[in-house]
């Protein structure tokens, strides 16, 4: 396939700018779901070509050409035009075309999705999220694509080589969204009576659920945000209420089924969510001068930091890792910050540590290793190139990672805060904080859990290996 031209016209100026409006999101998206099913069925008729730009556009034959990859659904088509519509208003010199493409995540609602990525050869901590990258990546490699849009939250930590997250446009809200089934009077967890059944896909979530509220039943809800909201909503269904990302919803102007947000200090999300990540070749220095525009630093910088933790964990999306982060410019601060703050309060081991019941799983930690754990470096620096504005754009970033055993119960939690002014920085916050964790006895847990997920399904409830699970009882 031919090499899109990136060269003409020349762009002048690359100044970031502000992201697309609330107003402009809900249009785009309103424009995008009206077109949705003709577009589908055009994508289907047409196998592999890129859907053009939209009426009105100058002839593609004037402008260079970045080509755009995205899953085929309804929510990524969404996020994919987002950051077109961005791309555009910086860049009117190119056009964005943007092909769907199926993955092997979607393609199989049912098989546990280890099983599915064993099926593929996958089977490191980054086996199953790469069932939704693999294909995609593959395409970019060949040269069929040029840029790829991803939930960053489904994408690997280790990417292919030849691979790099190129920018990450601004984060939305990263938090879980609590939605309860149409006519029931619930407003929070809490008021779910004892029994009630949640649904989720999600082992962090279900892990939290079970660890927060043992009162409620979890129950496995797989499909897109709205196959799971007409599964909630069924006559005959047996959920109460499911669980989801919030952003997700937004996106789809979904919003109005939001019963709550779920936040902080005690519910925290998943790595990357809420971010969409731009991927691109690493060797493609034009693609990267053009999608720069869209970067925005702080949401780089907390999502490095927090993708950093989960690859030095090596716990990708099997493992129930959760992680907070916040990001404050230096300038902000009265002192210009203070590095490395943290103190006895930030590092905490909840629920089930008391009486011996946490030593069946601590046995051979010393000195803050892990055993049944390696660091987890490999590709571990940024693949974003960096710049030179590493003063100016500096800030106080926090970084709070937590991991649970499956069924609840047991909970390791650690935190640190750091200036930061580089990718490379934030990462190195991001290792911070699994060290903590590592030293809390995260490693001999991961190494738990990697058993449990071993033989493809839950583990008994009440005890795993020998570890009581279950306790409410909360230690810092």
């Amino acid at each position: 396939m031919e090499r899109a031209n990136h060269h003409a016209p020349e762009e002048t100026t690359q100044q970031s700018v502000a992201p697309l409006g609330v107003s402009e999101q809900h249009e785009l998206t309103e424009a995008t779901l009206a077109h949705i099913e003709k577009m589908s069925l055009y994508v289907s008729d047409h196998s592999g070509e890129a859907i053009r730009p939209p009426p009105g556009c100058p002839a593609e034959g004037l402008f260079g050409r970045i080509r755009v990859g995205s899953r085929n659904s309804t929510l990524a088509l969404i996020q994919a035009n987002h950051v077109v519509a961005a791309l555009f208003k910086t860049h009117h010199g190119f056009s964005f075309p943007v092909s769907t493409h199926s993955v092997k995540g979607d393609a199989n609602k049912t098989a546990p999705f280890l099983k599915l990525a064993s099926e593929v050869g996958k089977t490191d901590a980054n086996a199953a999220k790469s069932l939704w990258t693999m294909e995609l990546e593959d395409k970019l490699l060949d040269g069929d694509l040029d840029i790829i849009v991803h939930c960053l939250k489904d994408m690997p930590t280790v990417l292919p080589e030849g691979c790099l997250i190129g920018c990450i446009p601004q984060r939305a809200d990263p938090t879980d969204a609590f939605v309860v089934k149409n006519g029931l009077p619930y407003k929070s967890l809490q008021d779910l009576p004892a029994g009630a059944v949640v649904g989720t896909s999600s082992v962090r979530r279900t892990a939290q659920l079970k660890h927060y509220y043992p009162h409620l039943e979890v129950q496995e809800c797989r499909g897109n945000v709205d196959s799971r909201l007409r599964k909630l909503d069924a006559e005959d269904s047996p959920y109460s209420a499911i669980v989801v990302a919030t952003a997700g919803l937004v996106r789809l102007n979904r919003e109005h089924r939001i019963t709550a947000r779920l936040t902080a200090p005690t519910y925290l999300h998943a790595v990357g969510q809420g971010a969409l990540g731009i991927e691109i070749r690493s060797n493609d220095a034009d693609t990267l001068r053009i999608i720069s525009a869209i970067d925005h630093r702080p949401s780089r910088l907390a999502c490095l930091a927090e993708r950093s933790l989960l690859r030095y964990l090596q716990g990708g999306c099997s493992a129930p890792i959760a992680v907070q982060s916040s990001f404050r410019s230096a300038s902000s601060e009265p002192n210009g910050g203070v590095e490395g703050t943290s103190n006895g309060a930030s590092n905490s081991i909840s629920k089930g540590i008391s009486n011996g019941i946490f030593n069946g799983i601590s046995n051979g930690i010393s000195n803050g290793a892990s055993n049944g754990i390696s660091n987890g470096t490999s590709n571990g620096t940024s693949n974003h190139t960096e710049t030179d504005e590493r003063e100016h754009n500096s800030g106080i970033l926090e970084l709070v990672g937590t991991i649970l055993h499956p069924k609840g119960g047991i909970e390791i939690r650690a935190r640190h805060s750091a200036l930061v002014g580089s990718d490379a920085d934030a990462e190195g916050l991001g290792v911070t904080v699994a060290e903590k964790m590592l030293a809390l006895g995260a490693g001999a847990l991961l190494k738990l859990i990697d058993e449990l997920q071993h033989v493809f399904g839950p583990p008994k409830a009440g005890v795993a290996n020998g570890v009581p699970v279950g306790n409410t009882k909360t230690l810092t």
